[in-house]
């Protein structure tokens, strides 16, 4: 096989309780990447449409991981890429994670598949990493493995999927705003108090339970955050009104994916998402804020080839 094209999702990362830890992947939405072997050595990117992001191979996540993957290979090949790029950079959705997950899965298929699924998220944090300049694998794991994911951060990056109850959707709005990751993570307190800590723990166990139970009373009452929202709302319009609307009209939840600006809302049930998600459309419309707005299972697949 000489050529691929694969489908990198986007992703919400930090879930409410879950910071760094806690991701899923968004339903039809993400970078798509053509994949070609070439006479030269290393990746190089060959073109990039859609939303701008650099071509140098030493700027880009795509080239950044796929290099890593072959030097971990000892491998003296050559591969270009061509990035049809459908994330804007800085929506706080998984953009720089999807072309780096996009390009490892891409190269390991055309190699044969040398390395496991699991082991291809090293290699698209030196992409990651690149970006934000911080190393959470949330929005990875998330755009490769699918669905909703806990990541330990610590022990060479082991994911475990989590099962999500039938009918739990989320709503993902993007105001049109770029926040930068470096940025809004210096807002971040660098110590917490213990009273936050043990909030946050119990926090994430209560969510935890609630999908393996289908408990969506207790999934409410955990779907809070207690480290992060409170400083990075303030660079998001409109947040505040839209997480008391949202709430008074029967959603799980309302927070911030990644460092934002993007917000996310759990809801149970198709229908009240579309409602929701009608909620949040007026506020942004009658403050004039331009939007883009998703609708996903939690249940979305992650990267894979696109068959012709």
């Amino acid at each position: 096989m000489q050529q691929i094209k694969i489908f990198s999702p986007a992703s919400v990362s930090n879930v409410c309780c879950g910071f760094d830890v806690l991701g899923f992947s968004i339903e039809g939405i993400g970078d798509e990447l053509i994949i070609s072997k070439s006479k030269f050595s290393g990746v190089k990117i060959k073109k990039v449409n859609g939303y701008d992001v650099p071509t140098d191979e030493l700027k880009n996540t795509a080239s950044i991981a796929g290099n890593a993957l072959l030097d971990y290979l000892e491998i003296d090949l050559g591969f270009e890429i061509e990035i049809h790029k459908k994330i804007k950079p800085g929506s706080g959705i998984g953009s720089s994670a999807s072309s780096a997950v996009g390009s490892v899965f891409g190269i390991n298929k055309l190699l044969g598949e040398p390395m496991k699924l699991d082991d291809l998220i090293q290699f698209a944090m030196k992409g990651e990493f690149f970006s934000s300049k911080s190393a959470p694998a949330d929005n990875v794991a998330s755009a490769l493995h699918g669905g909703l994911i806990l990541v330990n951060n610590h022990e060479g990056f082991k994911v475990t999927k989590l099962p999500v109850p039938e009918n739990l959707y989320a709503i993902v709005h993007h105001p049109l705003i770029e926040i930068k990751t470096s940025d809004s993570r210096n807002v971040l307190p660098e110590k917490i108090s213990l009273d936050i800590a043990s909030n946050q723990l119990a926090s994430i166990g209560g969510f935890i339970h609630s999908l393996h139970t289908d408990d969506f009373n207790l999934m409410k009452a955990s779907l809070k955050d207690f480290l992060v929202e409170e400083y990075r709302s303030n660079f998001i319009p409109c947040f505040k009104d839209i997480k008391t609307a949202t709430l008074e009209n029967g959603a799980l939840c309302c927070s911030i994916s990644g460092s934002g600006p993007s917000i996310f809302t759990l809801v149970n049930g198709y229908t009240k998402s579309v409602k929701i998600k009608s909620i949040i459309d007026k506020i942004y419309d009658k403050k004039q804020i331009e939007f883009n707005s998703y609708t996903t299972s939690l249940n979305a697949r992650g990267v894979h080839e696109i068959q012709n």
